[in-house]
């Protein structure tokens, strides 16, 4: 039965006119920030709101037909929950609904190494040490665990078959996924055991993923902030005498939409990398003084993805869902990701990458029966009347969980490491647009060699398990060298001053000529000047828990 947790959000004719702190976005740095000052302990409780632009999803509504996802995609539906935005140079896949991209991640939680806060645009002041504190605190929050090490999953072998050829061992990885039914989860909800079916990605139906809507989002609103879905912020300005006019667009269905505009004292932009970015450059466009900076310093995360396909080894990896009558609960994949390895073979940081696996949710898998027999590749295996034979079974759908279907002789990797950052967010233009959308421009970006190295590692992967090998899609598509990436990160980074960052340390927004635009900050991915080399999630955490708290003794000290 679907889980039958109280709505949050309230109706959009409640709202006030006027807040004392305006959130826009509810991904990590959002909720955690809506979170810890709505519970914090203050002369004056301030007033909190959070616009969220994509709706709300109670546990048990996500889709998982191939059908459903398609028509919640963003481009079609703009109250879709799958964001997907083409580029020429990099595509992005994220999240819309409340709870951001938690909704719709591979759960990875985990710091990164040391090294990674060493590259250019990171200020002394915020490397490991100095955020380790804030990443146990989050941690406490969310309850990143590894996968139980006594339910072996096959998919893993499909990682440790290539490991123990390099003599290296893969390792469990903490996610954000509740493994034993949990009366109270620290936020006051009653979470299931995760049920291993293998649907993280596009929407937990079960309620055993750690999303923010099951924990950081429960504490806002229990503290009393007010929580709108389906409003999607613009643009913002200074008031005359203070504080800030909001601009935005009330979406009461997919097709019905109406302007508004709000008054609050404080902004916080949480709308992710891309879309505070967008907002910041709009603003900027109707004469806020923002950084020359602004939009730069873009990174995909290093991220790529590569598929070994059909290879004689049953890997049991398709979803099934909140479906235990399902035929493939018979052998549960997993959560998406549950393993990585890790390939340390230079001393320099940005030569490392983590090599991790992902299984099909079932809204994906027919996509993948259809789609992946059609793409070109190396066949590594000689089974040939076999893997016609497995191909056959999937596109004829008579039986989508047989063990003999190519599908679930398959694993796309997913691969995080450290690109050059130097991407940059401009608004683009059309007749259609003329106010414009966020647009990547980083030209050469997937010529970095390290991309090449990894499609490389990738192709042995394959080639240990005797399957075929599809190379990253946009990447090798015409030689094009396109990149597809679900870590946007930058576009605001952080920097000792307008010359060197759009924000400073705890996330406030430079004017050009190097003072702060007084209440007015930025919390998310968009603060993260290079990529991580790991799955980001808990760096934004950990970033905004150490800038709610400055916020929080600020407001304290008067």
């Amino acid at each position: 039965m679907p889980l039958n947790l109280p709505v949050l959000s309230s109706s959009w004719p409640d709202r006030k006119a006027s807040y004392d702190f305006l959130i826009v976005g509810s991904g990590y740095g959002g909720s955690i920030m809506a979170a810890r000052l709505a519970s914090a302990a203050l002369p004056r409780k301030p007033s909190i709101c959070i616009l969220e632009r994509g709706r709300e999803w109670p546990i048990g509504d996500f889709p998982d037909k191939f059908e459903d996802f398609l028509d919640n995609v963003r481009a079609v539906n703009p109250l879709g929950l799958y964001d997907v935005i083409a580029g020429n140079d990099i595509s992005i896949l994220k999240g819309n609904g409340l709870g951001g991209t938690s909704l719709i991640n591979a759960n990875v939680a985990i710091v990164p190494e040391e090294g990674a806060f060493r590259q250019a645009g990171w200020p002394d002041s915020v490397n490991r040490g100095t955020l380790l504190p804030y990443y146990k605190k989050a941690a406490a929050v969310l309850r990143p665990n590894p996968f139980p090490a006594g339910k072996p999953l096959l998919k893993r072998l499909a990682l440790e078959k290539r490991a123990q050829e390099l003599g290296m061992q893969t390792e469990l990885l903490d996610i954000v996924v509740t493994f034993d039914d949990t009366a109270d989860n620290g936020c006051g909800v009653s979470q299931p055991a995760c049920t291993l079916c293998g649907d993280c990605i596009t929407g937990c139906n079960v309620g055993s993923k750690n999303t923010l809507y099951m924990n950081y989002l429960r504490l806002a609103h229990a503290g009393g902030a007010e929580i709108f879905t389906q409003t999607e912020v613009t643009w913002v300005e200074p008031k005359a005498g203070g504080g800030w006019l909001v601009h935005g667009v009330y979406r009461a269905s997919r097709g019905q939409s109406e302007p508004f505009a709000l008054e609050a004292e404080n902004v916080i932009l949480s709308a992710g990398s891309l879309n505070s970015t967008e907002i910041l450059l709009r603003s900027a466009e109707h004469g806020l003084p923002v950084s020359p900076k602004l939009g730069t310093g873009f990174s995909g995360n290093g991220d790529f993805f590569g598929i070994t396909y059909d290879g004689p080894a049953y890997l049991q990896t398709l979803g099934f869902g909140n479906r235990p009558d399902s035929p493939g609960a018979a052998n549960p994949p997993g959560p998406t990701i549950t393993v990585g390895l890790h390939y340390d073979r230079d001393p320099v940081v940005t030569n490392h990458y983590l090599v991790e696996d992902i299984s099909f949710p079932s809204a994906l898998m027919r996509g993948g029966q259809l789609a992946f027999p059609l793409m070109l590749g190396k066949d590594f295996g000689g089974d040939l009347a076999g893997k016609t034979e497995r191909a056959l079974l999937d596109l004829s759908q008579v039986s989508p969980y047989a063990q003999h279907g190519a599908l679930n002789h398959s694993l796309i990797y997913l691969v995080t490491a450290f690109d050059n950052a130097q991407g940059r967010i401009e608004l683009k233009t059309s007749i259609c647009d003329p106010d414009g959308k966020p647009d990547v421009v980083w030209h050469g970006a997937g010529s970095e060699p390290i991309f090449a190295a990894i499609n490389d590692a990738l192709r042995e992967h394959a080639m240990a398990l005797s399957s075929r090998f599809i190379e990253n899609p946009p990447w090798a598509a015409l030689g094009l060298k396109g990149l597809i990436t679900a870590h946007p990160l930058g576009g605001c980074p952080i920097g000792e001053g307008p010359g060197s960052g759009a924000v400073n340390e705890f996330g406030e927004v430079f004017a050009n000529d190097g003072s702060l635009l007084k209440g007015l900050s930025v919390t998310d991915g968009a603060l993260v000047p290079s990529a991580l080399g790991v799955n980001p999630l808990l760096t934004i955490s950990a970033l905004s828990e150490r800038i709610a708290e400055h916020r929080i003794s600020e407001l304290a000290q008067g």
